[in-house]
């Protein structure tokens, strides 16, 4: 919802309010991811065990040996329910805070014994809470009677755990209780750096835009690592077939660095206790609908939903790629 263009659900920090405007979005978002890539290749988790190395070694007779992945990831869900708050210091000068409650779950396979594709049994985990904050600054640098162009300055703050927990079976047929790996924890545990720029149009019933957002972390965390740089744009078109009824369409790019350094108490046999085995490369199309309350006697509301999923992966792997995402957002201004 925006007074400058129609913005997709799964776009955060592209609209602005006017001078004393507040405006309240309620954004939750679902993931799926499936299928294990090292690349743009998808692997099984036979392949997984039988060829890829893992950080661990054994040492028998003298004699140092690496021992290979024995548990694979098979599906991970993530729920992320978001809260923005935006309000209008000035007409060229807003103020956003966002939080977050994330639940994420993951499958595993479990191979017995040192080597060999023989499955010992599969193990689910879950970890939840608030994740990391985000307070930002959009700056308007143009707009006219067509186009809005406005810079987007913010921090993410670590109020999100990074010592979560979990219980795997071992290759051993033993349970144990370890830190999840990296994509189980719900905060970075760093202080981050989010510049962005946004960029939105319309004429009549057309309306375009187009975002570029980076993360990048100021430090290393308590654990000793950080998450490598994120660089993302999105380009999408609306279209207003009734009076407050808009489709929308996306395009997303993204390039994510791998994590560096490391956190000593995240290990085990899974390629996700492995931080060279996060971030890549990917493209997605998602497509939207809006609805705009205020033809309906609702006010100043929309609610916008967009779904839809990659069309390219090259990840940096093994690691799992995302199937399908779907985004909702609800607006009130006040």
């Amino acid at each position: 919802m925006s007074g400058h263009g129609l913005i997709p659900a799964g776009v955060y920090g592209a609209g602005m309010v006017g001078a004393g405007d507040f405006m309240l979005n309620y954004t939750p978002m679902f993931m799926h991811m499936e299928d294990a890539y090292i690349g743009t290749t998808v692997v099984s988790p036979q392949t997984i065990v039988t060829t890829v190395p893992s950080k661990m070694k054994t040492t028998i007779g003298g004699r140092s040996t690496t021992e290979m992945y024995r548990i694979a990831p098979q599906t991970m869900d993530v729920q992320a329910q978001m809260l923005h708050g935006m309000v209008g210091v000035t007409n060229w000068l807003n103020l956003m805070v966002m939080v977050s409650y994330l639940n994420k779950s993951m499958t595993m396979t479990t191979f017995a014994g040192a080597s060999g594709t023989t499955v010992l049994g599969n193990t689910g985990n879950s970890t939840s809470g608030f994740g990391d904050t985000n307070v930002m600054a959009l700056v308007r640098l143009y707009q006219d009677g067509i186009n809005h162009v406005h810079l987007n300055l913010g921090l993410s703050l670590p109020t999100g755990s990074t010592t979560e927990t979990l219980t795997m079976l071992s290759p051993m047929n033993r349970y144990m209780t370890m830190r999840a790996n990296y994509g189980m924890q719900l905060g970075t545990g760093t202080v981050d750096l989010l510049p962005g720029l946004t960029y939105t149009g319309h004429v009549g019933p057309w309306s375009w835009g187009a975002i570029w957002r980076s993360r990048a972390a100021l430090d290393s965390n308590s654990e000793g690592y950080n998450w490598g740089t994120l660089e993302e744009l999105s380009a999408w078109g609306g279209y207003t077939w009734i009076p407050g009824i808009t489709t929308t369409a996306r395009v997303l790019g993204g390039w994510r660095d791998y994590i560096h350094g490391a956190d000593p108490k995240i290990f085990g046999l899974m390629p996700g206790s492995n931080p060279r085995f996060y971030g890549g490369k990917w493209i997605g199309l998602l497509g939207g609908i809006e609805i705009a309350g205020h033809y309906l006697g609702l006010g100043h509301t929309a609610l916008a939903v967009e779904a839809g999923g990659p069309v390219y992966q090259n990840l940096n792997g093994p690691q799992l790629g995302q199937a399908w995402q779907v985004n909702v957002a609800l607006g009130v201004k006040f």
